[in-house]
């Protein structure tokens, strides 16, 4: 009974052994694929790993016409098995007729991907699908296919139809208003290429509409060829984008505008109202280092779009610290940040009487970690003084003011205080030597002060 326990799992170990490997590759060619029902669908098995599987399905999809087949005859086209290439560029052939043009644009982006790959050399290929592509009895199809793609797929059929355009200005107008960007940009080349009247008045026509990088693009095109290139000048240093004011600031001085008079006198009119007009006259007025008006940066302070209020806080001049001050619960983290950086760089005996009002007016209203940035924008020994002056102005708060301090006081290390004076210092010690001898502090949390 012992034998034969040891020796069923021997007899089974052997016969495992002999038997071929799963993944063996058998030394005779494999039998025909069993029905499609069985091992999934052609697509699937123009994957498969056998290069005989492959083969046969790749010759079945020439048989399906489809644009789901031709991705994958296109994939095929770059195999690592030749036979399985050879029977992948015999199907695509049969594709290249007119009947078959909606499944060459199906798979467009696949084929695009052709031309990247090395194995062989398949600009035959490619060649015989852009003649397709450019035919007369195409065009319209290929033309209504490129207003629909983006990405390098508009490019590619923009460029297609370009070349192939006798009358190119009715393309290059679409094109300069197609939804993908790439497509604008190469539009804005090929009009410059061009250099005609007609070619040249598309791009003013398209200025207006133009996003902030076309709109460079139209500028460095259109400024050296039109008779009166000052009014784009004058328009494009308000632009809103920076790039769009710093092309056209350095071209003023080549096209004699003067860039601060354009702006003052913007200044003498009303505020603007729309978010891109604000941000284009005080991002100008901080390129130029120009003070905004008092009405207009007050205007500019409380404008609904936080980046109006970031720009206005960040603009170029002296402003009254009590109106400053007022944006500290402004709702944008981004504005207040701007804020504490500029209030950071003011002299602490200028900051101190202001800062002391607003934290008594709003100590228990501004959140936690604004409420801390603010009261650092004191001397170091005048932030604890503050917060002495609170425990004991506030008795009915005592624990809570406690708590305070003692997170002041582990957060106190290495700070700067050139103001303090040093009798004002000690009397502060005192009090905190008086709360440890009270119990109320924790004489180590306090010791790296003395």
């Amino acid at each position: 009974m012992t034998l034969r326990r040891w020796l069923d799992p021997l007899k089974k170990l052997l016969v495992t052994a002999r038997a071929p490997a799963p993944n063996a590759i058998p030394n005779t060619a494999p039998q025909e694929p069993p029905p499609m029902s069985t091992t999934g669908t052609w697509l699937e098995a123009s994957r498969h790993p056998s290069g005989y599987v492959r083969e046969r399905a790749v010759k079945a999809l020439s048989e399906r016409p489809s644009g789901e087949a031709l991705v994958a005859l296109v994939e095929r086209l770059n195999d690592w098995v030749p036979q399985v290439r050879d029977a992948a560029k015999a199907g695509v052939q049969t594709y290249l007729k007119r009947e078959h043009l909606a499944s060459l644009l199906f798979a467009q982006g696949p084929l695009m991907a052709l031309a990247t790959r090395q194995r062989v050399d398949h600009s035959t290929t490619l060649a015989a699908v852009r003649t397709l592509l450019q035919a007369s009895e195409a065009r319209e199809e290929v033309h209504a296919s490129f207003l629909t793609k983006q990405g390098k797929a508009a490019c590619y059929l923009f460029d297609v139809l370009l070349e192939s355009a006798s009358e190119p200005y009715a393309l290059l107008h679409e094109a300069l208003v197609h939804r993908e960007p790439l497509v604008r940009l190469a539009a804005v080349d090929a009009c410059a290429a061009l250099a005609t009247t007609q070619a040249h008045e598309l791009l003013l026509a398209a200025l207006p509409r133009a996003t902030a990088k076309l709109r460079v693009r139209l500028l460095r095109v259109l400024l050296p060829v039109v008779q009166a290139p000052q009014p784009l000048l004058e328009d494009a240093v308000l632009h809103s984008s920076g790039g769009v004011r710093n092309l056209a600031l350095w071209a003023c001085a080549r096209y004699a505008v003067d860039a601060p008079a354009v702006l003052a006198q913007r200044f003498a009119g009303p505020p603007p109202v729309a978010k891109a007009h604000w941000l284009g006259v005080l991002g100008l007025a901080r390129d130029l280092k120009m003070e905004v008006p008092g009405g207009w940066w007050h205007a500019a302070m409380h404008a609904a779009p936080w980046s109006v209020r970031l720009a206005a806080v960040q603009s170029p001049g002296e402003r009254p610290l009590a109106a400053l001050l007022e944006a500290v619960d402004d709702p944008s983290e981004r504005v207040f940040d701007a804020l504490v950086s500029r209030l950071n760089v003011l002299p602490w005996v200028t900051l101190d009487p202001a800062v002391r009002t607003l934290l008594d007016r709003q100590w228990h209203v501004l959140a936690p970690p604004r409420r801390q940035r603010v009261l650092a924008l004191l001397a170091g020994w005048q932030q604890l003084g503050y917060l002495l002056e609170r425990l004991a102005s506030e008795p009915t708060q005592r624990a809570q003011w406690l708590d305070t301090l003692s997170a002041w006081c582990d957060r106190a290390y290495g700070f700067r205080d050139a103001v303090t004076p040093q009798a004002q210092r000690s009397a502060i010690k005192a009090q905190l030597q008086d709360l440890v001898r009270q119990g109320a502090l924790d004489e180590a949390r306090v010791a790296h002060l003395y």
